[in-house]
C-alpha cells in the first residue's frame, strides 16, 4: 500500500507544480489508440537464489507480435501547454516448445509440454508536461517532461517439473515499480486546412541505483526507454483522426541478494487513433 501512494504521488507531483498555469474554461481532450505491436528483439531472464534462469529471446517463447491499447486525458494550459494522463496496456501473447526444461524464477518448467507467456500483464502509466518551443506558420515545436511508470507480471506458464524446488511460474515486475522521468520533442508540419505531419521522440537513462525496496536485501534499479512515432492527422469538428508507426524500446533490471530480474522488449507496428475535445 505504501508503494503504491509513493508512486500515486509522484506521478500527480508534476501536475501540482503545473497547477499554477491551469487557465479559466481551457478545455481537455480524451483519446484512444490502437496499436499493433510487431516484437523486433528482446529477452527475459529471472534469477532466484543459485538458480540463474535462463535467458529467453521473446521471439523463442514464441511472442511475434501483439496487440496494445492506449488510453489519455489532456488538460489545456495557459500559452500553449498542456498536461496529460496515459495509461497503455500491451496483451502479450506466444505460446513455444523446448527441447529442455526452462528455469525461471527458481523453478524448473517442462519446455518440452509447452510455454505460455499469454497471462502476463503489462501495463504503463504516464504523466506528461508539454510546453512550446518553436511556432512557425506551417510548423510547431515542443518539449516534453514527466514521469513513466512500467508495470510488468511476466509468465513463463508450462508443466513445472517435479524436480523444481518451486512452483512459481510468474515474476512481479511490478512490485519494485518506480516513477521515471522522461524527456522528448514533438514535432507538427500543418498541411491543408485541418490535417497535419506529426512526429514524437522521447527516452531516458536511468542507471543503477540503491533502491528504497527490500526483497532478500538492497534492490538495485536500472532503467531505460526510447519511443518514436510519426504520423498523419486530420481534425474533423472536435474530433482528431491519426494513422501512424511507432517504435518502442524497454529495459527494466531488478538486483538483489535473492534476485535478479531482467526484461528487454523492441517493438514497432502501425497504430490508428482518435481524440475528442471539449
Amino acid at each position: 500500500m505504501k508503494r503504491i501512494v509513493l508512486i500515486s504521488v509522484a506521478m500527480l507531483a508534476s501536475g501540482v507544480v503545473c497547477g499554477q498555469v491551469l487557465q479559466e474554461g481551457s478545455s481537455y481532450t480524451i483519446g484512444a489508440r490502437y496499436h499493433h505491436e510487431f516484437v523486433l528483439d528482446g529477452f527475459v531472464r529471472v534469477r532466484e537464489w543459485d538458480l540463474h534462469g535462463d535467458k529467453m529471446k521473446l521471439k523463442d517463447l514464441g511472442m511475434t507480435s501483439y496487440s496494445a491499447l492506449q488510453l489519455n486525458v489532456e488538460k489545456r494550459l495557459k500559452r500553449g501547454r498542456s498536461l496529460a494522463l496515459v495509461y497503455d496496456r500491451y496483451f502479450m501473447t506466444g505460446k513455444a516448445t523446448f527441447d529442455r526444461n526452462i528455469i525461471y524464477n527458481g523453478t524448473i518448467v517442462n519446455g518440452r509440454n509447452g510455454i505460455d507467456v499469454s497471462p502476463s500483464r503489462y501495463f504503463r502509466f504516464s504523466t506528461i508536461f508539454t510546453a512550446p518551443l518553436v511556432s512557425r506558420a506551417h510548423f510547431d515545436l515542443q518539449y516534453t517532461v514527466g514521469l513513466v511508470v512500467d508495470h510488468i507480471t511476466f509468465y513463463v506458464d508450462g508443466e513445472v517439473d517435479p524436480s523444481s524446488p518451486k512452483d512459481e511460474v510468474l515474476e512481479g515486475f511490478g512490485k519494485q515499480a518506480f516513477p521515471y522521468p522522461v524527456i522528448g520533442l514533438k514535432g507538427r508540419v500543418h498541411l491543408k486546412e485541418n490535417s497535419h505531419i506529426c512526429w514524437r521522440t522521447s527516452g531516458t537513462y536511468i542507471p543503477t541505483f540503491k533502491s528504497f525496496y527490500k526483497e532478500g536485501g538492497n534492490v538495485y534499479l536500472q532503467y531505460s526507454n526510447f519511443e518514436a512515432d510519426v504520423n498523419y492527422s486530420r481534425t474533423i469538428s472536435k474530433f482528431k483522426v491519426s494513422l501512424g508507426a511507432n517504435l518502442r524500446y524497454m529495459y527494466l533490471f531488478q538486483e538483489s541478494h535473492e534476485d535478479t530480474n531482467v526484461i528487454n522488449t523492441i517493438t514497432a507496428g502501425p497504430y490508428i487513433g482518435m481524440t475528442y475535445r471539449f
